[in-house]
């Protein structure tokens, strides 16, 4: 019995290096033969080091690290049903969701992505899991077609399966160096998790952006809204109902608790300034407040009611990185005039005798505006009320009793 059971666990040892092997040579054939190498330096770096009790950098990244990291993480998504889109569909999507436009003919294989100040376009190679973390950072790979971070390999890779030989080599190594203490990552105890959590969220992201996954968005919904927020108010990405819902609901009650009471800020996310300094308007957004706004129901109207006027009185109360009122020009601001009346006027209209408490403003912001800078209707007529299908009836009725 017990030569069966012995047997038994040699083959099962037999098994594994198998596949084990299996997978290191997959690994090799990616074209990935550096990357026994660059994992060497990680492990011997560690996760972490100190020096003086005080954290000590140990290891700097460059492209190299992401760009092997990223063939890794390729093979991974197409493993796990993530379908790559032609250069010509991603490049577009790209340019929606990002407002960056690709060139397949550029050396380049990334793209760098600041999810904290979207027109810095310098490439960094930076970890979004540091304390120190200034910029949020991401990586358009054009050989894959996918977004990503930046991650050690460690975080990607079950090294100590793949290449049990850098296992033994950091077993060896020791835990202080010249006055540096070195946090092995095989000491770290959640790094099968923190490894699983990576790769679930790197797969759900792009099968929701570049897929149009309606079930990883679900997820996303669930586990990782922060990013989600970040597509909205950095990029101004308004495409998705539910997320819209989201990012007002919470920046609005945010907005609210602050002294004084600043829900007025949320004009940012629908009227902005590309990196161009162009004008740059999120229908999405605009769509979603026109279809919320009811009855009982008018806080994202009445906030964009007193950011219009806000444009023309300025930004007394100071609530605002850049004062709008000076951010936008006149045909700009008598725009977002227009695109906000072509909203509440009608609301005010169909809601007010429903609900005389909540709507309880005398009059809309372009009945205001129209009396105390008249200079505002004369731009909207003469920019052929900018499309707006019903802004002439609006503005025909003004001072009118209805």
């Amino acid at each position: 019995m017990k030569s069966l059971k012995l047997l038994a666990i040699l083959l099962l040892f037999g098994v594994c290096s198998c596949q084990n092997k299996v997978e290191k040579d997959k690994i090799e054939a990616m074209g990935n033969n550096n990357l026994k190498e660059l994992l060497e330096k990680q492990i011997k770096a560690g996760y972490a080091t100190e020096k003086n009790e005080t954290d000590y950098p140990n290891y700097n990244f460059n492209e190299i690290d992401l760009n092997l990291s990223s063939e890794l993480l390729k093979e991974y998504l197409v493993k796990n049903g993530y379908k790559i889109p032609d250069n010509e569909v991603f490049n577009e999507l790209v340019s929606k969701i990002f407002k960056r436009n690709l060139d397949y003919n550029s050396p380049k294989k990334n793209v760098y992505l600041n999810f904290t100040n979207p027109c810095d376009r310098e490439i960094k190679f930076l970890k979004n899991n540091s304390e120190e973390l200034q910029d949020k950072s991401f990586y358009i790979n054009k050989n894959g077609n996918f977004i990503t971070e930046l991650f050690s390999i460690p975080e990607i890779l079950d090294y100590q399966k793949v290449y049990p030989e850098v296992t033994v080599l950091e077993d060896n190594l020791s835990s202080n160096t010249d006055d540096v203490k070195i946090y092995k990552w095989s000491s770290l105890k959640s790094l099968s998790k923190t490894r699983e959590q990576n790769l679930r969220v790197l797969l759900s992201r792009n099968k929701f952006l570049f897929n149009n996954s309606k079930a990883d968005l679900i997820w996303l919904l669930s586990n990782d809204k922060d990013f989600l927020i970040d597509l909205v108010v950095k990029f101004g990405f308004d495409k998705e109902k539910t997320i819209n819902k989201i990012v007002l609901e919470e920046l609005y009650s945010l907005n609210k608790k602050q002294n004084p009471i600043q829900v007025e800020k949320i004009g940012d996310l629908f009227f902005s300034k590309n990196c161009d300094n162009t004008f740059d308007i999120r229908y999405g957004l605009l769509d979603f407040v026109k279809e919320n706004t009811n009855e009982k129901d008018n806080r994202f109207i009445y906030a964009l009611s007193d950011y219009a006027s806000m444009l023309y009185n300025g930004d007394l109360n100071k609530i605002f990185d850049k004062d709008p009122s000076k951010v936008f020009n006149n045909t700009e601001k008598a725009h977002i005039v227009a695109l906000i009346a072509s909203i509440e006027n009608p609301a005010k209209q169909k809601f007010k005798y429903k609900s005389n408490a909540l709507w309880n403003n005398e009059s809309t912001t372009i009945e205001d505006l129209s009396v105390s800078y008249p200079e505002v209707i004369d731009l909207i007529i003469k920019n052929n009320y900018f499309g707006i299908n019903n802004l002439k009836e609006i503005i025909d009725n003004l001072g009118s009793d209805e």
